[in-house]
């Protein structure tokens, strides 16, 4: 059986659709307060198996428990301490935000006194403040994504799932969602994000999983999937000034595999797959010189998912 008090916790959970379309076995576990990114081309079989979870479709095999209970079985109590934001979420264009907001916390029985605080903060909090009694009909794409991630927190749930949260919005709003999600994180909630925008999952994710052809392919922290999928850690530099002695110093440290140069300025790749800089910046001023800029280089999330699929697709 899947751990009892977990988040969400799966255990190889299979939809077998036909002999030549199946998902699964799915695993799953995720730990409170851990922002899980859940990755695959379209499909692959992501929101087939967010629905599994939430408890709309049923699995051949395997089980689901959400905080220990079966969404099937249980599906009020287990739903309950979940907020879920779709990726393509679906409002009456003739009721405004906070129609939208007072709607949703009266099916959950939140009070009047709680409602009225609980809305008007959530409205502000996803930046519709100025919008909140506009027809949502005259939303931009943005501000309805914005909306749906408020209603997914009128219940103040212990887990969101979220799919494609951020789709639509602007530089700005996506930066002002990353940080609100970690700050939900730090707070106690447990978020599973679905999701393309692979340099946004990367900024926030602490955890990723991948799935492919229905099948996880990878799952494991941020860090050590970007570092399994880093033939070389190199640090990127700019000097004041370049001269044989600095180069021949800094070709001499332990630590150093190759130095090469280039128009952009010297790149040090790296014996070992760790972020040296603090220790290379120490022995560069060691050495007489003066640096302008120094910044890592490594596989990227979106390095890791293309080389999963070439991979996986031969």
């Amino acid at each position: 059986m899947p751990a009892a008090k977990s988040p969400i916790s799966t255990e190889n959970l299979v939809k077998r659709y036909d002999k030549y379309n199946e998902i699964g076995p799915i695993s799953i576990t995720l730990e409170r307060k851990m922002i899980f990114g859940f990755l695959g081309p379209n499909g692959a079989g992501k929101t087939t198996t967010i629905r599994m979870i939430l408890g709309l479709v049923q699995p051949n095999e395997g089980s689901v428990r959400i905080f220990g209970e079966d969404p099937f079985k249980k599906p009020v109590k287990a739903l309950y301490k979940i907020g879920y934001a779709p990726e393509l979420p679906s409002f009456q264009t003739f009721f405004s935000g906070e129609d939208v907001m007072n709607f949703t916390a009266k099916l959950y029985g939140i009070n009047q006194s709680d409602k009225r605080r609980r809305i008007k903060g959530l409205i502000e909090m996803v930046g519709l403040g100025d919008h909140a009694r506009k027809k949502v009909g005259k939303y931009s794409k943005g501000m309805v994504q914005r909306l749906s991630v408020a209603q997914a927190l009128i219940n103040d749930p212990e887990l969101l799932i979220l799919d494609e949260p951020t789709l639509g919005m602007d530089p700005a709003a996506t930066i002002h969602f990353r940080d609100l999600f970690k700050t939900l994180s730090s707070e106690g909630k447990t978020i599973l994000i679905s999701s393309h925008q692979l340099d946004e999952v990367q900024r926030v994710a602490t955890h990723i999983g991948m799935i492919n052809r229905g099948r996880m392919v990878f799952q494991g922290t941020t860090a050590s999937i970007l570092e399994a999928f880093s033939k070389d850690f190199s640090i990127k530099i700019e000097l004041e000034k370049i001269n044989d002695d600095i180069l021949d110093k800094i070709k001499k440290l332990s630590y150093v595999k190759e130095v090469k140069i280039s128009t952009n300025g010297i790149q040090v790749i790296l014996n070992e797959k760790k972020d040296l800089r603090a220790d290379l910046a120490d022995d560069i001023i060691k050495s007489g010189g003066r640096l302008k800029t120094l910044s890592l280089h490594n596989a990227t999330l979106e390095d890791a998912f293309i080389e999963t699929l070439r991979k996986e697709n031969k």
